[in-house]
């Protein structure tokens, strides 16, 4: 038994640190996900409202927790009972990445690594950071309500911040579950409850109300570097919001000056210069955004956007600058990536730029993507509309045999439909069958 239980110990690559899970709701209770916790973490304690499952291992302990104490008096009651050194907290769906996950010589008291939390379910992948991977010197370290924020203790005891973050992944919501006018009805809230209201007020389409709560946040004398990256962000988008654009633009070189690894900044620039039709710099900041998205963004509340709409962007601003093999090389990084597999809309920007670019393997191939499982016999009006005008272009780039052989299909599967036709009529014409143009001709109404 007990070579089993140094066996176990070996294959732990945190032995030398706890993890609290806390559950809010027993629907987040996965017992597959407490099992993998517990191969790798020191011990797994459990905070639940209700009574688990047995579980056949002491590696796990359950503790029911009550209602009404805050999140906030409960994280600091378990991190006194926690033997090891080190305490990381993560709540309901949060899944932990390994991959980065800091070794322990790497951090001290007085250094700490922050936990970077991904909201994968948001439209635009959004990141938070937190402070929830503590030292446990028998103190309490978080403040405020339920949202244990720990920014009080690091700005008094002058902790440093690794580069390094431990990565969280999560499917709910991470704005909703915090109510600010319970933090603030406290003097030791997190600052970064400011930032949670204004990104309320943005989605509402509050712009000056948004940038109030900015505001508030940056008198703040004591700000953890990425919370004060987001409040300048944040400052600047709502500047964007409301047109008010050298505002914009002055705030977000001030933010990219104090840091260049996040995105907002650079996406707020492109953003500008492409209503502005100032397509090279658009292109510089989009081009930036890209070659820094790789990286981690040391900004909170910060967004990225996806790898295919990124390069469609980029592919786009090259045609518009003349760089014709700049773009192309985009449109095979694209495929490359996703493998053919994208989205519609997507595949639409690709036969444009491809049709533009007149690759016409490539412009054939997004074609038949784009209408595939309609084309030829299943076309609805407003697709019929967007075919023609596809195949205008295709005539354009003087791929007559190509044209000709889809409405050939066409005219059959629509036999009645004289716009075909007609159609037919000037691509036979255009690829010298002068006599079929005839008998078409003789069978128009």
């Amino acid at each position: 038994m007990k070579n089993g239980q140094q066996l176990k110990k070996n294959l732990k690559y945190v032995s030398w640190a706890e993890i609290v899970v806390h559950f809010t709701d027993m629907k987040y209770v996965n017992i597959k996900k407490l099992t993998r916790l517990s191969a790798v973490f020191n011990r797994v304690h459990v905070l639940a409202p209700e009574s688990g499952p047995l579980l056949n291992t002491t590696d796990i302990s359950w503790h029911i927790y009550n209602k009404d104490i805050t999140r906030t008096t409960l994280w600091n009651s378990y991190l006194k009972k926690v033997e090891s050194e080190w305490v990381l907290f993560i709540e309901n769906d949060e899944q932990v990445i390994f991959m980065d996950f800091p070794e322990e010589k790497d951090i001290s008291f007085t250094r700490w690594a922050p936990v970077l939390i991904t909201v994968k379910a948001e439209e635009k992948r959004k990141q938070f950071y937190q402070m929830r991977f503590v030292h446990n010197s028998g103190k309490a370290v978080f403040q405020g309500q339920d949202f244990p924020d720990c920014t009080a203790f690091i700005t008094g005891n002058s902790i440093e911040i690794s580069n390094m973050p431990i990565q969280i992944e999560r499917e709910s919501d991470f704005i909703n579950q915090v109510d600010p006018l319970k933090e603030l009805s406290v003097s030791d809230y997190a600052p970064s409850v400011y930032l949670i209201e204004g990104e309320r007020c943005v989605k509402k389409g509050k712009y000056t109300q948004a940038a109030s709560q900015y505001r508030q946040l940056l008198k703040k004398e004591h700000l953890l570097p990425f919370d004060r990256l987001a409040g300048v962000n944040g400052l600047a988008s709502c500047y964007t919001e409301q047109y008010k654009w050298e505002k914009a633009l002055l705030v977000t070189k001030q933010s990219m000056e104090t840091e260049s690894l996040q995105n907002i900044p650079y996406l707020i620039e492109f953003r500008i210069y492409q209503l502005q039709r100032k397509w090279e710099k658009a292109f510089f900041a989009l081009n930036r955004y890209h070659e820094l998205s790789q990286l981690y963004s040391k900004a909170s509340f910060d967004v990225a956007l996806s790898e295919e709409e990124t390069l469609v962007n980029l592919a786009d601003l090259s045609m518009k600058l003349g760089k014709r093999d700049k773009s192309k090389e985009y449109l095979k990084e694209i495929f490359k990536i996703k493998n053919g597999n994208v989205e519609t809309s997507f595949l639409r920007k690709l036969l444009l730029l491809c049709l533009e670019l007149k690759d016409k393997e490539r412009a054939i191939y997004f074609f038949n993507k784009v209408f595939e499982g309609s084309y030829p016999n299943k076309l609805n009006e407003e697709q019929k509309i967007e075919f023609n005008d596809y195949m205008n272009l295709f005539m354009k780039n003087e791929w007559y045999e190509f044209v000709h052989n889809i409405y050939n299909r066409l005219l059959q599967s629509y036999p009645n439909e004289d716009e075909y036709k007609r159609r037919l009529i000037v691509v036979s014409i255009k690829t010298n069958r002068i006599e079929k143009a005839r008998k078409l001709a003789a069978k128009v109404a």
